[in-house]
């Protein structure tokens, strides 16, 4: 595996307003990418970029309480696509990504919006609203590692803004150079680490079937949600996590096994039962110390 190597991201603010529209652009890369609040969507659409190919994602919370809504595609042009995205009513922002320099194509974005799509429905990180799926087409070799190469410039760029719908777990490997974390409780057990965008729970792990009555409906509807797109499997004696899957925080990964509200910085201990807050603020007060 390749080391990650650090990068450097330019983001501007053209209105001045902290929750305006953003524009994005990495060293060394030709491709540029824009936040836009729904409010603002005709700000994008009078800037050049908007003219041109490009792919975006539109995101919106559920409000049922489980994972962001998310819709997929592409579009020549960006911004005339992105306006008759206005008939639908759950997103609240856009990501639009297109190139600087004018040579991403059409074929170059069709090909973006099938990878995007298919890694969405890989991470099981959000609820999918495309009704088709992309069109995975045909490009010359120079296109297809062009497309590629834009592709993971883009994914480096879209958690550093707050979308991680494409994420998926490091997998095993990295997990054991890490310090795990084991749960247990009736019916349920799990084990995990501190990652990232979370708390990463290990493939294998129990929960409970049944959610207890003074549970929150909003965490019933999101383990239902896991069920419904596979990431969790209905077994007898209760359901297993079908893959590493990343959660928003440790009470959120053991709040689904455990079927109950939960801390998960209490919950979640290592080998020698230490709990996960321990270890947290024990690195707290190292830190403090060294400063």
């Amino acid at each position: 595996m390749t080391p990650a190597r650090p990068f450097a991201l330019r983001l501007f603010v053209p209105s001045g307003q902290p929750d305006g529209m953003r524009i994005v652009e990495k060293t060394n890369w030709s491709g540029i990418g824009f936040v836009v609040p729904r409010s603002q969507l005709k700000e994008f659409t009078q800037r050049p970029e908007a003219s041109r190919p490009g792919v975006y994602v539109l995101s919106g919370p559920d409000p049922e309480g489980g994972a962001d809504r998310v819709y997929i595609g592409e579009a020549d042009p960006l911004g005339r696509r992105l306006e008759q995205h206005q008939t639908r009513d759950f997103w609240t922002t856009a990501f639009a990504f297109t190139s600087k320099d004018g040579y991403l194509n059409k074929a170059h974005a069709q090909h973006l919006e099938a990878r995007l799509i298919r890694l969405a429905q890989e991470a099981k990180r959000c609820r999918l609203e495309n009704a088709v799926q992309g069109r995975s087409i045909t490009l010359a070799e120079m296109d297809r590692a062009e497309a590629d190469g834009f592709l993971e410039e883009l994914l480096l760029c879209c958690p550093v803004l707050g979308f991680r719908a494409f994420e998926q777990p490091t997998g095993k490997p990295a997990a054991m150079s890490r310090r795990l974390f084991h749960l247990k409780g009736p019916d349920a057990s799990g084990q995990g680490f501190e990652s990232p965008g979370g708390f990463t729970v290990l493939r294998g792990a129990r929960g409970r079937t049944d959610f207890v009555v003074s549970a929150s409906p909003a965490w019933v509807t999101a383990r239902a949600q896991l069920v419904s797109q596979g990431v969790f499997l209905e077994e007898t004696g209760g359901l297993t996590l079908a893959q590493d899957y990343e959660f928003s925080s440790p009470s959120q990964a053991a709040i689904m096994l455990l079927a109950r509200n939960a801390n998960g910085r209490t919950e979640w201990k290592d080998a020698k039962g230490v709990t996960l807050k321990e270890h947290q603020e024990k690195a707290a007060e190292a830190a403090s110390q060294e400063a």
